[in-house]
């Protein structure tokens, strides 16, 4: 049995870089981190935010995203990561029983896996799959992985669960990443869990 799991949200936690890079990139921002990430949980885009925060214009928005886009992986910020508490434990209890995968829409390749290294995790996946944002996950993970029906898709956004879905596996969804509850429902993933650490397969 294959496990795909998406990376950010689901086993890192990367919400410090992300705020910390928006409060960079909008220094007049007064937001708490969860301020911040009440509205991103809620669905609410940075160009929506910038708008009705800042008053950005479409310029401004569209230099911000550039801005954001080239530094968001850079090591400066990466360095904030984490890895979600118990996640490491958790993948070296089911390593030897199922085929796991990361499967992540980051830009760099090689700066995710370093990254997966300094976790310690470099030995625990089959493969770390990244798309690089030129391909997508559903098409990656075909070109790389014979799928079955009983295979799994862990995330934590609706891309992810979308995915799951196109690929015919089944699909968790883990409320440690990017959306709220009420907002991931919408998306109707086979299960929802609070940490991916109650991801629990029955035999």
């Amino acid at each position: 049995m294959n496990i795909f799991f998406d990376l950010d949200g689901t086993l890192v936690d990367s919400r410090m870089r992300l705020f910390k890079l928006f409060q960079h990139l909008v220094p007049q921002s007064k937001f708490t981190f969860d301020e911040y990430w009440h509205l991103k949980r809620n669905k609410i885009n940075h160009a929506t935010i910038l708008k009705n925060n800042f008053s950005f214009n479409d310029e401004m928005v569209k230099n911000f995203e550039k801005k954001w886009m080239d530094s968001i992986e850079h090591p400066k910020w990466l360095a904030l990561d984490t890895s979600f508490e118990g996640v490491s434990e958790y993948l070296i209890s089911i390593k030897n029983k199922y085929d796991l995968y990361i499967i992540t829409d980051r830009q760099y390749e090689k700066r995710t896996i370093k990254q997966i290294e300094g976790f310690g995790w470099a030995n625990i996946f089959d493969k770390i799959l990244v798309t690089g944002q030129k391909i997508e996950k559903t098409n990656l993970i075909r070109k790389n992985v014979k799928i079955n029906p009983d295979d799994w898709f862990v995330g934590d956004t609706g891309h992810d669960i979308i995915a799951g879905k196109k690929l015919g596996i089944k699909t968790a969804a883990v409320l440690t990443g990017f959306l709220s509850k009420e907002k991931i429902e919408e998306y109707e993933p086979d299960i929802i869990l609070t940490s991916v650490l109650n991801f629990k397969i029955k035999n």
